[in-house]
């Protein structure tokens, strides 16, 4: 079948339309009137099936008897690395993430058709999590700045956008906002911009505003380090994105410290610290939603009979350490050798059916450890002998060619 055809793309638009109505069904307590996550991801799974021989022979079943979300292959990140992933032809690409990786070892990518839905997603989960508490205010990152190529880039730079969107003066009436202005990024070649940091939290101080610090784990390491022990006179509205870890490689923090550091550093509490879970492969992301712990197992256990949703997904809470998925993302732990879910709480690899990945493919097979907890997954860290890999690493490698004597 021609993907360029247009029914092809009428169905591929079909598709994300749904997927976005049923996220937003959740924000207008109206679940039970839109499609169930099932019945998305099996026609989803049918879509890629007709388009992509790949995933048809890794199915295992008749097209006919693709019936139930077990019969959805689990298909292993690596293949991102070793060809194109992609229904569609280059020709459609509106934009063509890429994972990081070092020098020795294969980076992929992610061709997307619809950067839109991706985008429409990611600021519904954010508004109802990382900014939900304060809204709108400055937003800064410690990461270099996109160059096009990096999903995380991509995000930060949308959250920027949306919930700060002027520029980084103190009456920005008027005046175009831009993502390159000084100050907007704060990692280049000469390392961490600490005066930048400092001016931007002067500056929300001066609206009366929150503060955003959007921030990889290895970065914030290294801000801390410039800091020597001094802390930022950030506003009492301040909250820390990060996201990465360390992946093995040059230096190693333990979480519980690093938070320490960073809530000691901005002067705020730990709960303002939160943490966020993505990767290329996928469209869609995972965050801590910090609080009293939830007895919600799947994102189906918060409604009720008929569809109506009784505990709002955002409303999921966990101890610090426990990503929870919105609506259009299922997470499972499975083995690495059955590809089996696992027992509730035993360690397993993190197994994803992301309902945005419609023009790629829908369940991805990861090398990152997890456990289900509560609602939500504990993150453990990469399986042993799993290559290195993640959005900290482009930043190592920037230290070791400028500030080799900050990680060693």
């Amino acid at each position: 079948m021609d993907y360029t055809a247009p029914p092809a793309l009428r169905k591929s638009d079909a598709l994300h339309e749904r997927v976005l109505a049923f996220a937003h069904s959740f924000e207008t307590q109206a679940a039970g009137a839109c499609d169930t996550f099932e019945n998305l991801a099996l026609d989803i799974a049918r879509f890629q099936y007709d388009h992509s021989p790949g995933f048809a022979r890794l199915c295992g079943v008749p097209r006919a008897e693709l019936t139930q979300l077990g019969h959805i292959p689990t298909v292993p990140s690596d293949v991102f690395r070793l060809g194109r992933v992609a229904l569609h032809p280059p020709e459609l690409d509106t934009a063509v993430f890429r994972t990081s990786g070092t020098t020795s070892e294969l980076t992929g990518q992610h061709p997307v058709r619809r950067v839109s839905t991706k985008e429409r997603l990611a600021l519904l989960q954010a508004q109802r999590t990382l900014f939900s508490e304060f809204g709108r205010g400055v937003v800064v990152a410690l990461a270099t700045r996109p160059d096009g190529t990096s999903s995380l880039g991509h995000m930060m730079e949308l959250f920027m956008q949306h919930f700060d969107g002027r520029p980084l003066v103190a009456d920005p009436q008027g005046a175009a906002w831009s993502s390159a202005e000084p100050g907007r990024f704060l990692i280049d070649a000469r390392g961490v911009d600490i005066e930048g940091l400092e001016r931007a939290a002067r500056l929300a101080k001066h609206r009366s505003e929150p503060l955003y610090v959007l921030s990889t784990s290895f970065a914030m390491v290294a801000a801390l380090d410039a800091l020597e022990g001094a802390s930022i006179v950030a506003p009492s509205r301040t909250k820390v994105m990060i996201t990465g870890g360390f992946k093995g490689r040059s230096r190693h923090v333990d979480e519980t410290q690093l938070r320490q550091a960073i809530a000691h550093a901005f002067g705020i509490q730990q709960e303002r610290i939160v943490g966020e879970y993505g990767m290329t492969e996928l469209s869609s992301q995972l965050f801590e939603q910090a609080g009293s712990v939830t007895t919600l197992r799947e994102p189906s256990d918060a409604l009720v009979s008929g569809g109506t949703p009784t505990t709002a997904w955002w409303q999921q809470r966990g101890p610090s350490g426990v990503y929870f998925a919105p609506p259009w993302l299922r997470v499972r732990a499975v083995s690495p050798q059955t590809y089996q879910e696992v027992p509730h709480g035993e360690v397993g690899l993190a197994h994803f059916i992301d309902l945005a990945n419609i023009d790629s493919c829908i369940s991805v097979l990861t090398q990152d450890q997890v456990r289900n907890l509560g609602g939500g997954i504990q993150l453990l860290g990469r399986a042993p002998k799993a290559p290195p890999r993640g959005c900290s690493l482009p930043f190592e490698a920037l230290a070791f060619s400028s500030l080799p004597g900050e990680v060693s």
